[in-house]
């Protein structure tokens, strides 16, 4: 029997990537579920205009107003609460899929009867989309200790399975209060991974940005590779998308970003200012 699969999609001031996102993972889910949480870019704009295009029946959206960091994960539990399909896929506004990758999580569900949960490697773009960084700089230890991962899908089977924390430190865990990550549920892994763009502006307006929670320490994160000029990025970048969208390839300047970042590499001060960041990088 085919299985079933809801995106939880929570989002503020996310219009440069938002469309991208959504339309990356939409034809391959059953259902989507997306609160906003007092954007004022286009954000909610480009959603609605998502829903008007034909998606009315597969998208529940919300808009809840301000959040503080204990609400964001009561939100995230009123979706689960929502949510009757198999399985529910975590898709933040940041997150965007290769085909191949959003086809390998749906076959992957659909063959094995007893996945709990699924996890998944991710590309972390730095500076620009054109930069990225080491795959070993942003690692948790409880999946993998040498490469950028998490968890993005979770079985509804899970017994009593909710959210708990605040923002920042929220997660997911089962009747007895245990993080479902933690031994009791086996974790299976796909091959393929996605393009994360947590560390670039979200935004399309700079000071709105920076309105979100955590996106100011994010700003001037170092890069270490540039992709190269032939790189297939997801499928969905080359959509005909609507004129509200902006390009996620259109460059930015005269934004503040990217003169620090020219200061940070024609003087090499990105060395300097890494050696005081804690999640610098580390060979493992």
């Amino acid at each position: 029997m085919k299985k079933t699969i809801t995106a939880h999609t929570l989002v503020k001031n996310e219009d440069r990537f938002v469309w991208f996102a959504i339309m990356s993972v939409i034809d391959y889910v059953d259902k989507m579920i997306i609160f906003d949480t007092g954007s004022t870019d286009n954000t909610v704009s480009i959603i609605q205009n998502i829903i008007d295009s034909g998606y009315s029946d597969k998208i529940i959206f919300e808009e809840k107003g301000f959040a503080d960091r204990n609400r964001i994960g009561q939100l995230r539990q009123e979706m689960i609460e929502k949510t009757e399909t198999d399985y529910f896929l975590v898709l933040d506004g940041d997150e965007i899929w290769w085909k191949e990758s959003i086809e390998e999580l749906v076959s992957i569900a659909n063959s094995n009867e007893k996945l709990f949960l699924l996890a998944q490697h991710y590309i972390n773009c730095a500076k620009d989309i054109r930069h990225y960084r080491k795959p070993g700089r942003d690692v948790y230890a409880f999946l993998d200790t040498k490469e950028t991962a998490t968890i993005r899908l979770y079985s509804m089977k899970i017994p009593g399975i909710h959210c708990g924390g605040y923002y920042g430190i929220e997660g997911f865990f089962d009747g007895d209060n245990n993080e479902v990550q933690c031994g009791k549920y086996e974790i299976k892994w796909q091959k393929n991974k996605y393009l994360h763009t947590s560390y670039l502006q979200r935004s399309s307006n700079q000071n709105k940005d920076l309105k979100v929670y955590s996106r100011l320490g994010k700003m001037f994160l170092t890069y270490d590779y540039k992709f190269p000029k032939d790189y297939k990025y997801p499928e969905v970048f080359y959509a005909e998308y609507p004129s509200i969208v902006r390009s996620p390839f259109k460059r930015d300047i005269f934004s503040l970003r990217t003169f620090v970042y020219f200061l940070l590499d024609t003087l090499h001060l990105r060395v300097i200012v890494n050696l005081f960041r804690k999640n610098r990088y580390r060979e493992d």
